[in-house]
């Protein structure tokens, strides 16, 4: 059995694992616009950075030899930023974001959480999201014109925060409490994952997030396919990460100096003035350079592509490292010889937050980090093997799995 210490470590973690989570959603959920909001907004970063080094030194002794190898490398990425931060015009709490990605994922993958832990946390992320479609319904700016709000043609320029965080709030909520629910492997839990597939894409569509509505249709489309053909697919879906994190660089450069390709509304012209400034030097390309704005009119415009932004803040060694972690994360994931059927939703969610991610800054933003990767770490969740045998223990399931052998080696002693 676990100590009394043990289980107060990990009480501790999973307080501030949820509070992290609810915090990020908060800036969401009620919105920036007033001064307390936008200093929340603003401090976001350091906050989920403190709470994240926290919970690894709380469950230190948890670490594998792997978890260890990119803590080091995670540790080892901030004082190398910070030799290069006045060339990117950078402050600390830009320089640690590649090792708060590590750090954030070896969090989630570490802390225990049983069955009624996420399914507590999959009911506060429901309660979210349903909020969230609440305050869609009622307070969003009526469609000019005369236009339905199901019109694809409906250009919706604020809600409570810009349409696109919206949409990414109604996403990630979606992905989560799908996963965190179908996790449970429960009858019930079957069946409340279907209102929340179409509360994503209804929301998601209603607020023109059309990044968000793209991953919302790539995740229900995939998931919904039965476990034995997930079960042959888990190679697929590898092989899908490795292609795409491979080929999302030279794919974005081609598109941004096309004339013929222009299917990402506009945000081609962004990606050209940014590769243009980022290969005016060398050591730009390697460890990035100063922050990239766009122009358009009256409009100040960021990079609208988390690889980009990645790439534009840490160069293309920050892009690899960032890639590297995810590949070897979904490949030892994927390579388990005891894989089990619960952590398909959340690899399939999670590539869906990096299709998402071709046209927003959510993947690498600090007030983000805790929404899309924790998906990456729950997929690596050492709880669910347990769970599998039905066995709720994790310190005493090599004890039970002993037990269970030989009573096995008794039973055909006994036919013999």
């Amino acid at each position: 059995m676990r100590d009394n210490d043990t289980n107060i470590l990990n009480t501790i973690s999973l307080f501030i694992l949820f509070v992290m989570i609810c915090a990020c959603y908060f800036l969401w959920t009620r919105g920036i616009g007033t001064q307390p909001m936008l200093d929340l907004y603003t401090a976001m970063v350091r906050y989920v950075t403190y709470g994240a080094i926290f919970v690894l030194l709380l469950n230190i002794y948890r670490l594998s030899i792997a978890d260890w190898f990119w803590v080091i490398l995670a540790v080892a990425s901030v004082p190398f930023y910070s030799l290069f931060s006045d060339l990117r015009g950078a402050g600390f709490f830009q320089n640690v974001i590649p090792a708060l990605i590590i750090v954030v994922v070896i969090d989630f993958k570490i802390v225990y959480f049983n069955k009624w832990i996420r399914t507590l946390l999959a009911s506060i992320l429901l309660l979210i999201l349903l909020i969230t479609m609440y305050r869609i319904f009622t307070e969003m700016p009526p469609p000019v014109d005369g236009d339905s709000i199901w019109a694809p043609t409906n250009k919706l320029k604020e809600i409570w925060i810009n349409t696109n965080t919206i949409g990414a709030s109604v996403m990630t909520a979606s992905l989560l409490s799908a996963c965190l629910f179908k996790s449970l492997r429960t009858g019930w839990s079957d069946w409340v994952i279907y209102p929340i597939y179409l509360s994503g894409l209804v929301g998601t569509w209603v607020v023109q997030s059309k990044a968000s509505f793209v991953a919302m249709v790539c995740f229900v489309f995939l998931d919904v396919f039965p476990e034995n053909i997930k079960e042959k697919l888990k190679y697929f879906y590898g092989g899908a990460y490795t292609i795409f994190l491979t080929a999302i660089f030279p794919i974005s450069y081609f598109v941004a100096f096309s004339d013929e390709v222009n299917i990402f509304t506009g945000r081609e012209e962004i990606w050209r003035e940014f590769y243009e400034k980022l290969f005016e030097t060398g050591q730009q390309v390697l460890v990035g350079m100063y922050p990239f704005t766009y122009h358009r009119g009256s409009e100040v415009l960021g990079y609208h592509n988390s690889y980009n932004s990645i790439l534009g803040q840490y160069g293309i060694i920050g892009l690899i490292l960032v890639c590297l972690f995810i590949l070897y994360n979904v490949w030892s994931i994927i390579l388990k010889k005891d894989f089990v059927v619960a952590r398909y939703s959340f690899l399939i969610a999670f590539f869906g937050i990096l299709l998402q991610s071709v046209m927003e800054d959510t993947l690498n933003a600090g007030f983000w980090i805790p929404l899309t990767f924790s998906l990456l770490g729950f997929a690596g969740q050492q709880t669910l093997e347990d769970e599998e045998y039905e066995y709720d223990d994790y310190y005493d399931y090599q004890e039970y799995y002993d037990v269970i052998n030989e009573q096995t080696r008794s039973r055909s002693s006994r036919h013999k």
